[in-house]
């Protein structure tokens, strides 16, 4: 879990915004076990706020 939202506004957040969660989850790591969406990794790619290197390595993990 994050350190600045609760369990109930950053659930309500994701399930609003999948493109913000994705971000979050890239950016602050995941929780022991989880793993990213590919799928929801190649729909957003173009449209997720992260830094370019990060981009480059998630196309490069994708096929992208």
């Amino acid at each position: 879990m994050a350190w600045d939202y609760n369990k109930a506004e950053y659930d309500k957040q994701a399930k609003a915004d999948p493109v913000w969660a994705l971000e979050r989850k890239i950016l602050y790591g995941l929780k022991p076990g989880e793993r990213l969406d590919e799928g929801l990794i190649v729909r957003y790619l173009d449209e997720l706020n992260i830094p370019e290197q990060h981009r480059a390595f998630l196309r490069l993990i994708t096929n992208s």
